[in-house]
């Protein structure tokens, strides 16, 4: 559609809406002609291509336009400034919407008393012309301005003495040369996604009396850096009551600086999500009592301290989603904080469904409205150690729950201080020779002890031998003949020498102690015999006190797994000598044994 007759729309007399979306040949006269459609309020030319209208378009005419949407129109003579002064000649209109339209700069001259002006997504680098040559507003009733995403630069004089709403977000470094002041009424400003983290902010630079909101979202500021961030940054804020810090910087940010910051402000709104809040505590939350919606979503806190929000008496909106959060229990929120959430978000948390969470479940359970932030968010709810299950699914029979979780720790504690104890004593009952042998040899002395007790003790006997009845043949065959008669020695044998009618622990006894060296006969008999390990305790512990050695002879090979701990502990630590029938191996079998008993050998046995 290129033309539009004059009277096209006659007759329509309760005509308010008109939309000619694409009309890309539309005329600037068929502009025209649709602006003075008597009772038209909304007007919707997006995409139609035309540019900035001639000053005298709209001149010796009546219009009831309120609002033009000129949204998507690129000029086909590629003109990128745009002039409003055409529209100081409708008086009823109200607002114009320009955005996505290629526009470098904006200007008029003379005054348009619109309310509105969206100039969102433009090329603009800087702000409309707003004052004339005298000072006088150019755009004295312009209460809301929307001039995001325009890669502004700078920001020269504005003139806008009724602006309430202004929207800079998605810009360059405009906030270098932003000066709240120059709008004295305004009360929501968008300075969000504006790269100032390596910016050095100004005094007072969101300092202002009427300020209601104010949203900061993805500045990057540094507000832990007191050279950069001043501390009076949101100074005489005292109607400041909305304000969004969420995707900056808070490293470092102590309780005491977030304090130092914002702890005049009279918050009700407090958004603080995407910020690692790494060295600032829940509570320091309590000092803002008006808070009533509280974003906190994404700010990597593992726990929420039991009643860190029932301070705040006006919260009804908590947003605590993808944090680091496994618990809940009964003492996090209390009863009237409970009662006073409506809207309460914890999903996309770590949950670690258990005893401790299945009051937390319940709760959620039979009031899934209170947590769901939509449709879907219910599924978000999740047992971070049960894979494949909803907080919904998790179920836990009652009696499981019946003990306390300190309990259930200090039992299992206990249990396991009681089997290592158990364990550790096992190991060492089993091996207890090897380990007083080890201790034995690593502390034992140089024989001195041995030495005195040779030469100042009386001694019935030289040698006590242990063995087991059935190698007596061996003893009186082999070994008494080779001992006492070719090297004079005199041995204590069980049954030459033990006392008739004497208890036989005090013949053992007895004759251990009076007896200058202990022989051990080992043989498979020997491991059988409860006496002879009973003797083997025994002089264990007897040469120990004394500082000497058990002299070992081996006379039949015996399976390791046959021998008992207290043979396999002197054998392992103790030089043995074993027992062959062979000429050569009898000849080196005394020979040996002479050699460890060379300290009790008579001089003429000796010889």
């Amino acid at each position: 559609m290129s033309h539009i007759e004059l009277n096209a729309f006659k007759g329509l007399r309760n005509l308010t809406c008109v939309l000619v979306t694409g009309s890309e040949h539309l005329t600037m006269e068929s502009f025209r002609v649709l602006m003075a459609i008597p009772g038209l309020q909304y007007l919707s030319a997006h995409s139609c291509q035309l540019s900035s209208p001639p000053k005298d378009l709209f001149s010796n005419m009546t219009s009831d336009v309120v609002e033009l949407s000129l949204s998507l129109n690129f000029p086909t003579d590629y003109t990128c400034l745009y002039d409003l002064t055409a529209y100081s000649a409708l008086d009823k209109l109200r607002n114009i919407d320009l955005a996505i339209c290629s526009i470098c700069a904006v200007k008029t001259s003379t005054v348009v008393r619109i309310q509105s002006l969206n100039l969102n997504d433009n090329s603009m680098k800087g702000l409309p012309e707003s004052c004339a040559a005298n000072e006088v507003s150019l755009f004295p009733n312009l209460s809301s301005l929307k001039i995001s995403e325009n890669g502004l630069l700078f920001l020269k004089k504005a003139c806008l003495p009724s602006l309430k709403f202004l929207d800079l977000s998605y810009n360059g470094v405009v906030v270098r040369s932003f000066s709240i002041t120059q709008c004295p009424c305004l009360q929501t400003l968008w300075m969000s996604y504006i790269n100032t983290g390596w910016m050095k902010l100004a005094s007072n630079l969101f300092s202002h009396p009427t300020l209601e909101e104010l949203h900061l979202e993805g500045d990057h500021i540094a507000f832990g850096s007191h050279d950069r961030v001043p501390s009076n940054i949101f100074a005489n804020c005292s109607r400041l009551t909305r304000l969004s810090l969420a995707k900056n910087n808070f490293e470092n940010v102590d309780d005491a600086r977030f304090l130092e910051l914002l702890g005049h402000l009279s918050l009700e709104e407090l958004n603080l999500s995407k910020n690692k809040l790494s060295s600032f505590s829940l509570s320091t939350l309590s000092n803002f009592s008006n808070l009533s919606r509280l974003e906190l979503m994404s700010i990597g806190i593992s726990s929420i301290p039991d009643g860190a929000f029932d301070s705040l008496k006006n919260l009804y909106w908590l947003n605590l989603t993808q944090n680091d959060i496994t618990i809940v229990t009964k003492q996090t929120f209390s009863v009237e904080t409970r009662q006073r959430l409506r809207f309460l978000y914890l999903d996309r948390n770590p949950f670690t469904c258990s005893c401790q969470l299945l009051w937390f479940r319940n709760w959620f359970v039979s009031d899934m409205e209170l947590f769901q932030r939509n449709a879907s968010s219910r599924l978000e709810y999740k047992c971070n150690n049960l894979p494949g299950t909803s907080l919904a699914n998790f179920t836990m029979v009652d009696q499981a729950c019946v003990m306390s979780h300190a309990m259930n720790v200090v039992i299992v504690f206990t249990c396991t201080i009681v089997i290592v104890t158990l364990t550790i004593t096992s190991i060492v009952f089993r091996f207890r020779w090897n380990i007083r042998l080890a201790l034995y040899e690593a502390f034992r002395g140089r024989g001195d002890v041995r030495r005195l007790r040779l030469l100042a003790d009386h001694f019935d006997y030289d040698v006590f031998v242990s063995y087991d009845k059935e190698d007596l043949p061996w003893v009186y065959g082999k070994l008494m003949p080779e001992l006492e008669e070719r090297l004079g020695l005199r041995l204590c044998v069980h049954e030459r020498d033990f006392i008739p009618g004497n208890n036989i622990v005090d013949n053992i006894v007895e004759c251990v102690q009076s007896s200058k060296k202990i022989l051990m006969v080992f043989s498979k008999d020997f491991v059988r015999s409860q006496w002879c390990q009973f003797e083997l305790t025994f002089c264990m512990n007897h040469v120990m006190n004394f500082d000497d050695v058990l002299l070992i002879v081996c006379v039949d090979d015996v399976a390791s797994r046959d021998m008992s701990a207290a043979m396999m502990a002197v054998l392992r630590t103790t030089t043995y000598i074993q027992w062959e029938e062979l000429d050569d191996a009898v000849h080196s079998f005394w020979g040996r044994l002479r050699l460890a008993l060379h300290e009790i050998i008579p001089l003429d046995g000796a010889l």
